[in-house]
């Protein structure tokens, strides 16, 4: 299975990131399933009451499992989640418009910063990246060289 289509590189992640015109929740989202273990539902899921920013820790909880797990952040995501947050005490961590970020918002946000990339890239790559499958080089044209 060709698999080129769910890897990103660290500079379009960079680039993606950086993109001002795209919402700051929505980026804040990228950079959580860049930086850590989560899924797109579960960070989708959070609210501003499972950010533990001070222990760099956001509280999943699982509806299929019904369990609840602790996943550690970078103090990078830990200081741009503080700043989505402001003075909100609870509600939907990441909301535009007063209302819930959805997967298709953040889906299609992703695709058109990198050129029709999936959002599952992002974690896809990371995972990739740990196992030592794959190692990712830029090319010109924006497309991936994979290496040894």
């Amino acid at each position: 299975m060709d698999t080129t289509s769910l890897l990103v590189t660290d500079l379009e992640v960079d680039t993606a990131l950086a993109d001002l015109a795209v919402p700051a929740a929505v980026r804040a989202v990228w950079q959580l399933l860049w930086e850590s273990e989560v899924t797109v539902d579960e960070v989708l899921a959070l609210d501003v009451l499972d950010a533990e920013l001070d222990d760099r820790l956001v509280v999943v909880r699982e509806a299929k499992e019904a369990s609840v797990f602790e996943v550690g952040i970078t103090p990078s995501a830990a200081s741009v989640l503080r700043e989505l947050i402001g003075a909100r005490i609870d509600g939907p961590l990441f909301q535009l418009d007063g209302r819930r970020l959805s997967k298709a918002r953040v889906a299609a946000a992703f695709r058109a910063a990198t050129g029709g990339r999936s959002v599952h890239a992002l974690r896809f790559t990371q995972k990739a990246k740990e196992r030592g499958t794959i190692r990712l080089s830029p090319v010109a044209d924006g497309h991936h060289e994979k290496t040894a």
